[in-house]
């Protein structure tokens, strides 16, 4: 990630806490990281970050199906959009994921397994060592998703 882009998030990471303080949060920037601790009183600590390529979303964690998770997700959500300008995917309600466009270079794929035997392509690799260490990166920083990878020459 360049350095200019590392700033525009923080920068955006910054306005998403001061809408959220507005409305009773409290948070906290994690020094070096684009992440902040979001929490309210009498309810759970959720942590804000910004996972980088290829997934590139905000994301909310952990991923559990408590209310108070819900509807700090929906107010993320509109906080994003209002920024943007644009539909948020990565916020979704139910956490779909970004999907690469098709391409026969990149065979090697890394697939998150969703609920109902349900799974949505993440990124694609040219080669399995790239994406092994993906798969890595993303289990230690969205742990209560599974990757896996798979070979999909189309």
């Amino acid at each position: 990630m360049k350095h200019g882009d590392w700033l525009r998030l923080r920068v955006e990471g910054e306005k998403i806490c001061a809408v959220l303080r507005q409305k009773g949060y409290d948070c906290q920037k994690q020094g070096r990281r684009l992440s902040w601790w979001v929490s309210q009183s009498g309810s759970y600590c959720y942590r804000l970050t910004y996972l980088p390529a290829p997934v590139e979303e905000w994301r909310l964690l952990p991923d559990n199906t408590h209310p108070s998770r819900k509807r700090l997700l929906s107010i993320l959500k509109r906080i994003l959009e209002s920024m943007r300008g644009e539909s948020m995917i990565g916020l979704a309600e139910d956490q779909v994921c970004l999907s690469s466009g098709e391409d026969d270079s990149h065979p090697w794929t890394i697939v998150r397994l969703l609920p109902d035997a349900r799974c949505c392509t993440v990124a694609r690799f040219c080669n399995r060592q790239d994406a092994d260490d993906q798969v890595r990166f993303l289990q230690r920083y969205v742990p209560g998703a599974k990757f896996e990878v798979v070979f999909d020459p189309q």
